[in-house]
């Protein structure tokens, strides 16, 4: 006896091979590791201690600049990478939707 794994899109069925249930376990996957890379980057964010004390002198300024900046670029690369990583799962799920 055959049997057909169905899924249901847009109220309609068709039928789903185990290619595209691997696929689809493939894209579960990779979204639960996203989820789990952000929640860690919340983690790390909300972690972080601020220092509150007052600031003197102008080398110690500087200094918080040059990290300041360097956060900003490093936020910048999470967000590119994120963005992308979001873009390919996007795509991933408009092609299994086509088919």
């Amino acid at each position: 006896m055959n049997v057909i794994n169905l899924t249901v899109i847009r109220g309609g069925r068709v039928p789903m091979s185990m290619s595209t249930i691997a696929k689809a376990s493939r894209v579960d996957r990779a979204y639960e590791r996203l989820e789990a890379a952000v929640d860690r980057l919340d983690l790390a964010l909300t972690s972080r201690t601020i220092n509150t004390e007052p600031v003197e002198g102008s080398e110690v300024v500087e200094r918080l600049r040059l990290e300041n900046a360097e956060l900003k670029n490093l936020n910048l690369a999470a967000a590119d990478r994120l963005n992308t990583t979001i873009q390919r799962l996007d795509s991933i799920l408009k092609n299994e939707g086509d088919n």
